[in-house]
């Protein structure tokens, strides 16, 4: 492989552009970020991905660095043999069925590659994270939603249409409410940072009229350490139901290590091991007996490093991811 190239790894978050230059050893060389801005529709998306392609190779040029292909990270459903973002749209007008690899190609000169977000942020930390050396791993995302990517015997997990791993779907309170997504009790309408802020608002008595001053999923983990009483319930609450979905996962896949990251993942150690302790007492214990759960260690730049090493290693013709 490319021992010594260097690819740029691109992540298109809900209001902001990342972009990185990573080197094939995962280490970035040059960063740039900067806001979307109000404006979510497709060519604007990609008129600023462009020039932020632009940017960052000139930037590293004065380094004497030249990336030789774009990994890209984006949410939903990806057609990854051909570089296709089949939706749903994740709010930008025009976001279904994007040829995003081609026309970025077009633009830059540059080879594509496209995967989905959570399945990169999957292989960066198999190869450069928390699930190093693990052939056997599912990595579980705890953000706003929550998603996930699974690999089995060192190679990423698909499924049919490329549609696997989408683990925040997984049905953990059937008698529970609808989410967005049409399906009732799911894994990430009871234990997101979303559910996790609509528990504290019920337990706190804030009502939609007053809806403004709702503290964010950070602020709420804060106000636990600080004994706030709606907080803490809140808090434990979701580590029982983060717990209840990481069992699941424990009993159908045994695993040897289930990483968590996401920015709930950054809350403190008395959260993970509420956590850790509710997977581990509804699991199987043949199934939970060899499995460790671990903080994931490359924290938002995950994306980045990921999109980048897949995009070298489908250069260089690797099909194990």
């Amino acid at each position: 492989m490319f021992k010594n190239a260097a690819a740029i790894g691109a992540d298109i978050g809900r209001f902001s552009l990342n972009l990185a230059v990573v080197n094939y050893a995962g280490e970035i060389i040059e960063s740039l970020s900067f806001p979307i801005g109000q404006t979510q529709e497709k060519k604007h998306i990609i008129d600023k991905l462009s020039a932020g392609i632009t940017e960052i190779r000139r930037q590293v040029a004065a380094k004497g660095i030249n990336p030789i292909c774009v990994g890209l990270s984006a949410k939903g459903f990806i057609d990854h043999q051909v570089g296709v973002v089949l939706g749903p749209d994740q709010g930008i007008k025009g976001w279904i069925n994007v040829p995003v690899a081609r026309i970025i190609n077009s633009d830059t000169g540059l080879p594509v590659f496209v995967g989905n977000d959570a399945n990169l942020m999957t292989i960066a930390e198999h190869r450069f994270g928390a699930a190093r050396n693990f052939n056997n791993i599912i990595f579980v995302a705890l953000r706003t939603g929550i998603g996930g990517g699974i690999i089995i015997n060192g190679k990423l997990y698909r499924g049919v249409n490329n549609a696997g791993g989408e683990i925040g779907q997984m049905i953990i309170n059937y008698d529970n409410g609808i989410s967005d997504k049409g399906i009732r009790g799911s894994f990430e309408h009871l234990a997101s940072a979303s559910a996790l802020v609509r528990r504290y608002s019920e337990l706190a008595g804030i009502t939609q009229r007053k809806k403004i001053n709702v503290p964010g999923c950070k602020e709420i983990f804060e106000l636990s350490y600080k004994k706030d009483r709606f907080a803490v319930k809140a808090v434990r609450e979701n580590a029982e139901l983060v717990g209840i979905g990481l069992a699941n996962l424990i009993t159908i896949f045994a695993p040897e290590i289930i990483v968590i990251g996401g920015g709930m993942a950054e809350a403190a150690d008395s959260y993970i091991k509420l956590v850790k302790k509710s997977a581990f007492k509804n699991s199987l214990e043949n199934c939970r007996s060899e499995v460790r759960i671990e903080r994931a260690l490359l924290g938002s730049k995950a994306a980045l490093i990921g999109a980048a090493f897949y995009s070298l290693s489908r250069l260089a013709g690797k099909s194990v991811w």
